[in-house]
């Protein structure tokens, strides 16, 4: 009898100590495959997370949960934690997104960097804390170019073809003025969507193209780099506030060190990818980029002229260093 109660006693205590280690598990969800650099980046995020603060950070990668508009509906209402969305999706909920998916936007990676990550880019991602959530981070998502079943070299070779686009206006404004039709469908609909022709081509990086296997069914891949819109975390405003002050600079110093992660991993899996992508048959192609540039000119114009209370942030960017 003794030996038995101390026994139960013993499991007790082990059960005990194994479901205290964390207070809850906070779920993140996106809809990238494992493989995919970002979602490495987003599970080293998790796990250096966990151990600096009281819950648990589990990652549901490959649209587990949903797509990506539904794992923000979840994030706002409180039922997931986190979320990884393109910064084109937010566009709906804060208008200042709306301004990182103009073309040509920055002169290169540096300037990128010196604007997501300093003060201009931290303004957008607190915009939208009325809304129910709060953004983290932006993540490196690349350029995107096109790939289809030809070179695109300049705005003509895109005439008359359908090219699937995010739901970003501004994404449509863009495929428009390079004399495309745009064709907005959820990012899990377009393997099918190319295999059976729905539409002529996409527009995206070389992680997302090689990792979605669409390179199977497009063999051209057309660096016109015509826009550079990061991937944002975001989290639950409720979420959020549920942390103390100090756990959540905790959490803002492992996102700069994620941030350091990012860079290695996506620069690492796109020198791999291009390598596999060549094997498999790929052409890669140089775009006339000054005459997108041109093409998109008024883009900028329609911007300018339907959100002119950006017109400071705008110059804000370019005279970023």
């Amino acid at each position: 009898m003794k030996l038995n109660k101390l026994l139960l006693a013993t499991l007790v205590a082990g059960m005990t100590c194994s479901t205290a280690v964390y207070a809850k598990t906070i779920k993140l969800a996106h809809i990238l495959p494992t493989e995919h650099p970002v979602h490495q980046s987003l599970d080293w995020f998790a796990k250096e997370t966990s151990k600096e603060i009281k819950d648990r950070i589990k990652v549901y990668p490959n649209g587990t949960l949903g797509s990506e508009t539904t794992s923000l509906q979840m994030v706002q209402n409180g039922t997931i934690g986190l979320t990884k969305v393109s910064a084109a999706l937010l566009e709906s909920f804060s208008d200042s997104y709306k301004i990182l998916s103009l073309p040509y936007l920055y002169r290169d990676l540096d300037h990128y960097y010196n604007v997501v990550n300093g003060p201009i880019g931290q303004s957008i991602l607190d915009s939208s804390r009325e809304k129910g959530f709060i953004g983290l981070a932006f993540l490196d998502a690349g350029a995107r170019s096109f790939y289809t079943d030809k070179p695109i070299v300049t705005p003509s070779d895109l005439t008359g073809m359908k090219i699937r686009v995010q739901n970003s206006p501004l994404a449509i404004d863009i495929i428009k003025s390079l004399g495309a039709t745009p064709v907005p469908l959820p990012y899990g609909e377009l393997y099918s969507a190319l295999q059976q022709g729905v539409v002529d081509g996409a527009e995206n990086n070389i992680p997302s193209y090689f990792s979605s296997r669409h390179f199977e069914v497009k063999k051209y891949y057309s660096y016109d780099r015509h826009t550079m819109v990061p991937d944002v975390l975001v989290v639950s405003t409720g979420v959020w506030d549920s942390f103390t002050k100090e756990e959540q600079e905790k959490i803002r110093n492992v996102i700069k060190k994620t941030l350091e992660v990012q860079k290695k991993n996506w620069s690492d899996y796109v020198a791999d990818a291009k390598v596999e992508l060549a094997a498999q048959g790929v052409t890669f192609v140089e775009s006339d980029t000054p005459t997108f540039q041109a093409a998109v000119v008024p883009v900028y114009d329609k911007f300018k002229k339907e959100y002119p209370q950006f017109g400071d942030m705008l110059k804000d960017i370019q005279n970023t260093k």
